[in-house]
């Protein structure tokens, strides 16, 4: 129909209100700023959203068994919608979100599937490989029948409907486009974006009064974050510097002995390290406002939030080479890489930025441009939209 809105649809099941300031809410919001008609479409009983719903329509699917199984709730929501839906976006790879673009483009020819991975090439743990298998994330020879039999569906029918794939750096589209044709010529980079125009007032970034302050945010203690490996890179930071750390994030359970230990061990560092727990949004960002320095040592990682978020405040970026961060870092100069799962390594890129306050001037200044550029919501979604009109309008041709 002559003047009707084009619609843009996100199926993300398990969608919660803090989503929305990560990429399953913020790629819709941020379309429709570009004049889409954006839902998102999730299973929920009784939660509230009110950020969402101040910008997105919701769709939700009663929380039952029946409907969950299967994923059938969504399924039919899909039966039902289908041919109403102009952009269908899910994420994951993952046998559900292939299923969902299987039966959209399946009812509608004409619409268009993208999907967005978790995907980092620079892992080489299981959960962030398309399939678990160490050399090969597509083998799935070690699965038993049943797994077979999805794998080669999952390769060979239902991938082959999603019309646009992204990864979050360039380097893994390339992995990914080398190993499978299923992605040649319809895997793009799209980075995730920081949300510090959303904080209902403005922000001056060219006055913010800094500390002498490390800080990292994230879930404290688990593998992925080897947050012991800065503790113990900051026990020498600590004594070569006047610079105290800041952890932000809960705690996870199995990490209270290894503190309690560390501080036993290091009493004269329990007023020099501050566990600030879960930090709400704005609190989190006060603290990016005092840090210099936001340090993430993970074993693995995708582009966190965390990192457009730190930049934007002027934190210059220490972290590993196992990060999709990694190339944007090396590229620009931004900030340091190291190897993982070495404190030592990592006091001293610490300390030889601590030693270098002009250098960390440069960094921080040349953060906050990437940030509010390469890592600007309103310029990725732009950016993806224009790929996708242009994929369209070739097909139409």
């Amino acid at each position: 129909m002559e003047g009707r809105r084009r619609t843009f649809c996100t199926i993300f099941p398990n969608y919660r209100d803090y989503h929305f300031f990560k990429d399953p809410g913020q790629i819709p919001y941020r379309f429709s700023k570009l004049g889409y008609d954006t839902s998102i479409v999730c299973y929920s009983d009784n939660e509230d959203f009110p950020e969402t719903q101040k910008h997105i329509r919701l769709n939700t699917i009663a929380d039952r068994y029946i409907s969950r199984k299967f994923n059938s709730g969504i399924l039919w929501y899909l039966v039902v919608n289908a041919r109403k839906i102009d952009i269908l976006n899910i994420f994951h790879f993952s046998w559900n979100s292939l299923l969902f673009a299987f039966i959209y483009k399946t009812l509608n020819n004409r619409g268009f599937a993208y999907l967005k991975l978790d995907h980092c090439a620079f892992a080489d743990e299981s959960e962030y490989k398309l399939y678990p298998h160490r050399n090969n994330p597509l083998d799935f020879s070690g699965a038993k029948r049943k797994g077979k039999v999805k794998y080669y569906i999952a390769i060979h029918c239902l991938a082959r409907k999603v019309d646009l794939w992204s990864a979050e750096d360039e380097d893994t589209c390339g992995l990914l486009e080398d190993r499978y044709d299923f992605f040649k010529g319809r895997l793009i980079t799209v980075y995730n974006g920081h949300t510090a125009d959303l904080t209902g007032e403005e922000l001056n970034v060219s006055t913010l009064k800094k500390s002498d302050i490390i800080m990292t945010a994230g879930r404290l203690g688990i593998h992925q974050k080897a947050t012991e490996i800065l503790l113990e890179a900051f026990i020498r930071v600590a004594s070569s510097s006047r610079y105290d750390l800041h952890l932000a994030g809960t705690i996870d359970p199995s990490f209270d002995e290894y503190i309690n230990t560390f501080f036993q061990n290091n009493p004269s560092l329990r007023d020099r390290i501050v566990f600030h727990g879960s930090l709400g949004r704005l609190e989190l960002f006060q603290l990016y406002s005092r840090s210099r320095i936001f340090c993430l040592p993970s074993r693995y990682e995708t582009l966190a939030n965390v990192f457009p978020e730190a930049m934007y405040f002027r934190n210059v970026i220490v972290t590993t080479e196992n990060v999709s961060l990694m190339p944007v870092i090396r590229k620009t100069g931004a900030g340091l890489i190291v190897k993982r799962d070495d404190s030592e390594a990592l006091a001293e890129a610490l300390l030889w930025l601590i030693n270098n306050p002009a250098l960390i001037d440069q960094m921080s200044a040349l953060s906050h441009e990437i940030s509010s550029d390469l890592l600007n919501w309103d310029s990725i979604v732009t950016s993806l939209n224009g790929r996708i009109e242009e994929m369209q309008t070739g097909r139409r041709k």
